[in-house]
Order: structure tokens, then sequence, then C-alpha cells
């Protein structure tokens, strides 16, 4: 076989599992396992099944849960460890006009989830008030495309507690959205201190 063809066969063959690696359907959850980040400051409950990694110390914490192509990613944020003072302070004015600093940090967000996100656009009624055990939080319901052109379906949250900033998205292609969207929302619904 000539070096040529071995090359058009070695490509075609890398981009159809690239291809089939953006089509994989996750498991669908019917129970939930605990996590808690390796230095206490949150825990929630992830799909059971799904693979689960974290690490960081140091207010640098992240942790993933995948299943297919669906992603759970979760980190800290420097600049969410500043807001949280903010976010005290807030709390504990009653003469304040009703805004967050919250608020202020979810939008800021955005630029970075369009630098990451092809084409990233907030569905209608986002951002909205997640109620959390944790501290105050905003999620917005978003949806992209891959560099493939198929859609991406997910959740861009913010959370700022105590001394913790956690920025999370919750993300798969569109096809499976209904199926997770459940899943993603216990998810949100579950973080508090570890």
């Amino acid at each position: 076989m000539s070096t040529n063809r071995v090359f058009l066969v070695t490509l075609l063959c890398s981009s159809a599992a690239l291809v089939g690696c953006g089509s994989q359907s996750a498991v669908v959850p019917t129970s939930f396992a605990a996590y808690s980040s390796s230095e206490g400051e949150f825990a929630c409950e992830y799909p059971e099944g799904w693979e689960a990694k974290g690490g960081g110390k140091h207010g640098r914490l992240w942790a993933k849960f995948a299943s297919g192509s669906a992603l759970i990613h979760i980190k800290s944020s420097i600049i969410g460890n500043l807001m949280s003072d903010a976010q005290r302070s807030a709390s504990s004015d009653s003469g304040g006009i009703g805004f967050e600093p919250v608020d202020g940090l979810h939008h800021g967000l955005m630029a970075e989830a369009k630098d990451e996100y092809a084409d990233y656009a907030d569905e209608p009624g986002s951002p909205k008030v997640l109620n959390c055990k944790l501290g105050a939080a905003r999620t917005s319901e978003f949806t992209s495309n891959t560099s493939f052109g198929s859609k991406i379906h997910g959740y861009r949250t913010t959370v700022i507690a105590h001394d913790l900033g956690l920025i999370i998205f919750c993300t798969c292609p569109e096809d499976q959205w209904q199926a997770l969207k459940p899943a993603f929302d216990h998810l949100l619904g579950s973080f508090e201190r570890g």
C-alpha cells in the first residue's frame, strides 16, 4: 500500500472516530453519588455511574463528571473569591437596590463562555435565580454549536459562597437535553458546604 493511501486511510479512520466521540449517548442516571471537594469547600450529588474526577487546592478546585458526550465541569474562580466579600456586604445592607454581586459576576463571565462555546446564546428567560445552600447563585440555559456542526445544550451557573466562587457548566448534545436536564437540575440543587 502506498504511503499516500496509508495516510488517507488513517486520516479517514481518525475523522470517523472523532465524529463518533461527539455523538456518544450519556447514561441517563437513576441515582446519584456524593462528591466532596478535596478541601471540603463544596459538596454535590453527581449522576451515579458517570466518570468522576477532581482535584486542586488553595482555592483552585475543579471537578468533572462525564458520560458519553455529556459533561459537568466545575471550577473555582479567583474572581468569585473576591466577590464573596462583596456578596456578604450586599446581604447585610438592608438599604440596597436589589442587585447582588452574583448578578454582575454571572453576566461578566458570559464573555468567557462565548470564548469557549461557538455561537453561545442564552435561552430566553436567562439568567434565573438558583436556590443553592452554598450561596447566592444564578444559572443560564444556553445553546451553542460544535466544530462538527452539531448543537450543544446546557447550563452555565455562577455561585458565590463564603470565600468561594464556583463556575459550573453542564452540557450535552441537543438531542439528549430533555433526558439529562433533570440530572443537571438535581446536581445544581445539591451544592452545599463539603
